[in-house]
């Protein structure tokens, strides 16, 4: 039996438990069952606020996929926002009110630029395959 070494050896430790910042009565949690999203819950009622994604992990398929998670590693609060680290070293700021992330481009906006840049593509590839015939 043959065995490749990224399946065989490839296995990453359990991700360290970060805990939660408690800033005017909410609760913000790195929950470790969903990779870099970040909650935020009413201390005095466990009502969940919101569910913010701070950042996407692109998992390539043929490769081992436990060794390309990326877990959040840290929160604070700094200057009125929740800085959350993940365990590459990024950092993103977190409006407290609303989890939106400073910076990010909303997931429709990237939709959209993805279309047009596909349809440009398909566009281009259409007129290198026309044929010029000589008129008469």
């Amino acid at each position: 039996m043959l065995l490749f070494p990224t399946a065989a050896f490839a296995k990453r430790a359990a991700p360290h438990p970060v805990p939660p910042v408690i800033w005017h009565g909410i609760e913000y949690r790195a929950p470790l069952d969903h990779m870099g999203h970040v909650q935020a819950f009413d201390q005095a009622s466990g009502r969940l606020l919101w569910d913010s994604t701070v950042y996407h992990v692109l998992i390539v398929p043929w490769c081992e996929e436990d060794v390309q998670w990326v877990f959040v590693s840290s929160m604070q609060i700094q200057d009125g926002k929740l800085l959350v680290r993940n365990e590459k070293g990024e950092s993103f700021e977190l409006d407290l009110k609303t989890g939106r992330v400073a910076g990010q481009i909303p997931w429709f906006a990237l939709a959209i630029g993805a279309l047009v840049a596909v349809v440009a593509f398909i566009v281009w590839i259409r007129k290198g395959q026309r044929i010029e015939t000589p008129s008469a």
